[in-house]
């Protein structure tokens, strides 16, 4: 099936192969929208001027603007960094880069972050993780416009942004693969990315707040997925969020608003993170940690094994 994704000024048209579109569970909540709806799919070349519309498409996530430096925090804790990065890089990410940095489709590590929402942060990890490529994706193209004017300044965010559905689990690591191939191929070649192998094309992946405001077979098919798409020994999952502890909320304020979404649609909710621990080993990764973050909420750090 052939997919269009034209440019909203109308300056570029994206065309690609896919046998069918994928799409990556919820986007942050909340997000306000401060001008026009930003819906499309991306393909930037030539001056920066002739995106100056793009400006107006950029929609801001409080909630993102507050933790995009607390999860760069903790990321920059493991991620294997090159040259002078890797000396301010802590014992974590010196253990994880023991088999040294892995390559993505470019010839750099790369990092796909699912659930993008506005791209603010997309664009805070590209300005301080020069060295990684950062693919963005959401639940469908309505924020792609948000997400091409915070990042359309960094040559190391790529775009489009995918469309991919977590639940999918056997589907979306194999598509990820394929648009992470055909971002440098030939048109030729790109034909034939579909028939990607999934196994092992992610150096990292990020997840930001999507596990509670999405049914829990998205969940599922992100641990499940990224499983299969991260790097054998070396891989990281990085997932943020509030979750129960042992079945418990861990403030009265969690509390509430757990009983809020199950409210607003009952296949919403907080997860567990020792369900989430169980989870990932049955997908093949193990749990360096689980901590906490700031506004009662926890980063929870996977790692896949060899």
């Amino acid at each position: 099936m052939l997919h269009k994704y034209s440019q909203r000024c109308g300056i570029l048209q994206r065309t690609r192969l896919r046998d069918t579109v994928f799409v990556i569970a919820m986007s942050q909540l909340p997000v306000t929208t401060s001008t026009a709806d930003g819906s499309g799919n991306f393909q930037f070349k030539g001056s920066m001027d002739r995106y100056a519309c793009l400006e107006g498409q950029k929609r801001e996530s409080p909630a993102a603007e507050r933790n995009k430096q607390p999860i760069l925090d903790v990321l920059l804790e493991y991620l294997p960094r090159s040259g002078a990065a890797a000396k301010r890089n802590g014992a974590a990410a010196a253990a994880v880069a023991a088999d040294g940095m892995s390559s993505g489709p470019r010839g750099r590590p790369l990092l796909l972050e699912i659930a993008s929402g506005s791209g603010q942060h997309a664009a805070h990890l590209a300005a301080a993780l020069h060295e990684y490529d950062i693919q963005p994706s959401d639940v469908t193209s309505d924020l792609f416009g948000s997400i091409a004017a915070y990042t359309v300044g960094f040559s190391n965010v790529m775009l489009p942004p995918l469309l991919l559905n977590a639940a999918a689990a056997d589907v979306w690591p194999r598509a990820a693969a394929a648009a992470a191939e055909a971002a440098t191929a030939t048109a030729a070649e790109a034909s034939d990315a579909t028939d990607t192998d999934a196994a092992s094309f992610a150096d990292a992946i990020l997840c930001v707040n999507m596990c509670h405001i999405s049914p829990l077979a998205a969940t599922r098919g992100l641990l499940r997925g990224a499983g299969a798409a991260l790097r054998r020994g070396s891989g990281l999952l990085f997932v943020y969020g509030p979750f129960t502890v042992d079945g418990r909320h861990t403030t009265d304020s969690n509390a509430a608003f757990d009983t809020s979404l199950r409210s607003r649609n009952p296949d919403w909710g907080y997860r567990d993170v020792t369900d989430m621990a169980a989870w990932a080993a049955g997908a093949g990764m193990e749990q360096l940690e689980v901590r906490d973050m700031p506004a009662n909420n926890f980063m929870l750090v996977f790692r896949r094994q060899p």
